[in-house]
């Protein structure tokens, strides 16, 4: 029996919490937001983050024991609500209690109660397993459904800066930011743009762009030798266009602005755990600094939960979902359900419609074509796939390649969004988007286009 990796964060059941983006517009506080920003510690405990695979329906899989590390011993507070419909605290609980029962994970609270996790068994163990494929020195993964359930939840990291087959469970690196937004930046910056009057079609011609932005990009130049549109360009993370329509459409109020609605900032406070979506730090003015961070090259951060909220919100028209963890807790034969996850609008359909739509280029013509038009793709035929990749490398904490995917599927009905984040070496296995494409293909493979 392999032992279960403790989570490491709150679990708050019952409690009602509402997801929280709260943005702070100050240079100076989110400067130091940034610099906070580090690799999660290591909990010193390598395994499966739930109980092995094959326990029979109705068989309780007990976990291994809590490994603890010092100051960042893993716990998880319970709150559950009491008979009264009051929210009552349990003491702190560790996650090594996590069962599985009846095709469910759940945790005992004492006094004959119990919560049950929203999490899908055979997608936690898919996430994994593919975590582990990448042999990189820190993954992470975060799958949801419109609904804001969390259906997977995964992290990874090796002891050795160059990866490896050996690894081990670090849940926060779901719910910490430790990478750059890159280009995961730009659907911010598309959303901003449609708002602004941009239209998908709208056509630039520029030149250069390919892995830069650089002066000559924001103004027409007789070196423009192609023009093409602003859903190319969300497509295929052109960076020109990006930089010369943000140029001349955006303000760094306007961007900062589609950046707190979508949610990309500030602390996460969802039902059943807590963390951090992510930090901008935008320059003052307009010009090449701004069209660089518009781009995704610098000035963002974002974490994989983040990246999920992110990707739900589009999925939902622009209606942001408080993420949950906590399906229930249950008291002898009573099921007390947690409420639905809270929904807020906080982009207007019509724009996050054509954001979406452009994603849709991103897999089946754009930057992660490559692996949902592959042999190997077990998608249902026709199904379409919204998404946005991104890459950018870093030399801090060491050098690491990151590859981003968010997206959902199936692009015009979606039953669930998808967050991956792979810290790579240039000795790499996997790709964020195969990834992301491979949990598509667990949670789908039966649904018909």
């Amino acid at each position: 029996m392999r032992q279960i990796a403790a989570l490491g964060l709150s679990i708050l059941a019952m409690a009602g919490l509402a997801y929280h983006a709260k943005a702070n517009r100050s240079a100076e506080a989110l400067a130091a937001a940034q610099g906070q920003v580090t690799a999660p510690t290591a909990l010193a405990h390598a395994g499966s983050f739930f109980p092995v695979a094959g326990t029979p329906s109705g068989a309780v899989a007990p976990a291994g024991p809590l490994v603890r590390t010092g100051a960042a011993a893993a716990t998880a507070q319970v709150a559950a609500a009491g008979a009264s419909g009051q929210a009552g605290t349990f003491g702190a609980l560790d996650l090594s209690r996590a069962v599985l029962r009846d095709g469910a994970y759940e945790i005992d609270l004492g006094r004959g109660r119990r919560a049950r996790l929203t999490l899908d068994p055979k997608l936690q163990r898919a996430a994994e397993k593919l975590l582990e494929r990448t042999r990189a020195p820190r993954a992470a993964a975060i799958v949801m459904a419109p609904d804001g359930r969390i259906l997977a939840l995964a992290g990874r990291r090796t002891e050795s800066p160059r990866g490896g087959k050996e690894g081990t469970t670090d849940p926060r690196l779901v719910t910490e930011v430790w990478a750059p937004a890159a280009s995961i930046f730009k659907l911010v910056t598309a959303t901003a743009l449609v708002r602004a009057g941009v239209t998908p079609k709208k056509k630039v011609c520029f030149h250069g762009g390919v892995r830069s932005v650089m002066e000559s990009n924001l103004a027409d130049s007789p070196r423009d030798n192609r023009c093409e549109d602003l859903s190319f360009a969300v497509a295929h993370s052109q960076n020109a266009i990006i930089a010369k329509l943000s140029h001349k459409h955006l303000s760094p109020k306007a961007l900062s602005l589609a950046a707190e609605d979508l949610g990309f900032t500030g602390a996460v406070e969802a039902t059943g755990l807590s963390g951090n979506a992510g930090s901008i730090l935008l320059p003052a003015s307009n010009g090449i600094e701004l069209a660089k961070a518009a781009a995704g090259f610098r000035g963002s951060e974002l974490s994989v939960l983040g990246g999920g909220v992110l990707a739900n919100t589009l999925a939902n028209r622009g209606v942001e979902v408080t993420p949950t963890l906590i399906a229930a807790v249950i008291e002898g034969d009573e099921v007390r359900a947690t409420p639905p996850g809270k929904r807020r609008r906080v982009v207007d359909a019509k724009v996050a419609d054509a954001v979406a739509d452009m994603m849709v280029g991103t897999c089946a013509e754009g930057s992660a074509a490559k692996a949902f038009r592959s042999r190997e793709n077990s998608l249902p035929k026709g199904l379409k796939v919204a998404g946005k990749t991104g890459t950018l490398s870093r030399s801090e904490p060491f050098p690491m390649e990151y590859s981003w995917f968010v997206g959902f599927a199936p692009a015009d009905a979606p039953q669930l969004s998808v967050s991956v984040l792979i810290g790579n070496t240039d000795d790499w296995w996997l790709k964020g988007h195969t990834v992301a494409r491979e949990l598509f293909e667990e949670a789908l493979h039966d649904s018909r286009p």
